[in-house]
């Protein structure tokens, strides 16, 4: 949920979870050793002593007393300011004079997410709701990559990665289930990424509290398989289809695929690297490097099954499942083979269980939608 400018508390400290939380891990505490760090500093009690529930507080992105946040900071070996939440008002976002929203003369933040997040490349962002300056009720969702966290030799390989996105959007053009790009340029330390504004929340933020409604599902399974098929029909492959790359429209609930830095395009041009973190919704294959348009056929069979159970059953259970959630046989027969460990095992493109999914829409009583 995006955190607006009114909600924030000038008088405490917000601090950026991920980055607290990283530089516990680099210096091998736990949370209950950082609290005892920071306390042993405190011998006149004048500053206010760091407690466990005041760590956890800034762990979550709450705003805290600035001699707390202070501590936080002494404990962890960092610089307050190096530290701070974007949500925070002194949080002073990375620009140069020929960045994509230089000067603030373009795109303005107007408010930001509850913390950053990861891409599947490991690469941390922050995503922020942004307004234009000079065209009314114009908004993005604008993320910021802090390519400050990466090594110098690795930023030029890592900013070939980020222009992907731009490259998969221009290729696809305006569709409704796949994001629209405004602009993507690099930024000191930093690269930012400007969409379409779509909506809050992503499919994996939906999921974290329930499973999708069974009256929604072949709705959203639908809207997945077009998008997905718009970007195979432009030889692009997504590599993985998970929950946090797709988005869901707050007008209208459609579901809209994004973050395409890891995409592979189909024409000879140089591959990203496959050196991040291993993802639940990613095909086998992928790992090694050499993959076809069937690997997002995998991806899509393990999302729909996170739709509809919160772990992935052994393959004998999958009839089971699905069953359970009234996916019909025909789809159900369909998404079972796209998960098959060998790639040649699995259906050779979307078309097939296009025509289910499409038959099923169409028979629920929920299935007439928009942009399919």
């Amino acid at each position: 949920m995006t955190r607006s400018k009114d909600a924030i508390n000038p008088q405490l400290v917000y601090l950026d979870p991920f980055l607290v939380d990283r530089a516990r891990i680099a210096l091998g505490k736990s949370q209950k050793d950082v609290v005892q760090h920071a306390t042993p500093g405190n011998r006149n009690g004048s500053i206010p002593a760091l407690n466990f529930r005041t760590f956890r507080q800034a762990l979550r992105g709450e705003g805290i007393l600035p001699a707390s946040a202070l501590l936080v900071a002494q404990s962890l070996d960092r610089e307050l300011l190096e530290l701070l939440a974007p949500w925070d008002p002194r949080y002073v976002l990375h620009k140069e004079s020929n960045g994509p929203i230089a000067g603030e003369s373009e795109w303005e933040t107007v408010g930001y997410l509850e913390q950053g997040r990861l891409a599947p490349n490991g690469l941390y962002y922050v995503v922020c709701r942004m307004q234009h300056r000079h065209t009314a009720n114009r908004w993005g969702r604008g993320k910021f990559y802090h390519l400050g966290l990466v090594p110098q030799a690795k930023r030029e390989s890592v900013r070939h990665q980020l222009s992907r996105h731009a490259d998969v959007c221009a290729r696809v053009g305006t569709h409704p289930h796949v994001a629209l790009n405004h602009t993507s340029a690099p930024a000191a330390d930093g690269w930012w990424v400007i969409d379409d504004w779509v909506g809050e929340q992503s499919l994996a933020d939906r999921l974290a509290s329930e499973l999708w409604s069974p009256e929604k599902l072949p709705r959203l399974l639908h809207e997945l398989a077009v998008g997905l098929d718009a970007l195979h029909k432009r030889q692009i492959i997504l590599r993985e289809l998970a929950p946090a790359r797709v988005l869901i429209a707050d007008r209208d609930g459609r579901a809209v695929l994004t973050d395409f830095e890891l995409g592979k395009l189909l024409n000879g041009s140089p591959s990203v690297s496959g050196d991040w973190p291993e993802d639940e919704f990613r095909a086998p294959e992928v790992e090694g490097g050499d993959f076809t348009l069937q690997a997002d056929l995998y991806s899509l069979g393990r999302l729909a099954v996170r739709c509809v159970s919160e772990d992935f059953p052994p393959r004998d259970r999958l009839p089971v499942v699905l069953g359970a959630a009234s996916i019909p046989k025909g789809v159900a027969k369909l998404l079972t083979d796209c998960l098959e460990p060998i790639p040649d095992r699995r259906p050779p493109n979307l078309d097939g269980l296009l025509r289910e999914l499409e038959r099923w829409v169409k028979k629920h009583p929920l299935g007439k939608h928009h942009g399919s």
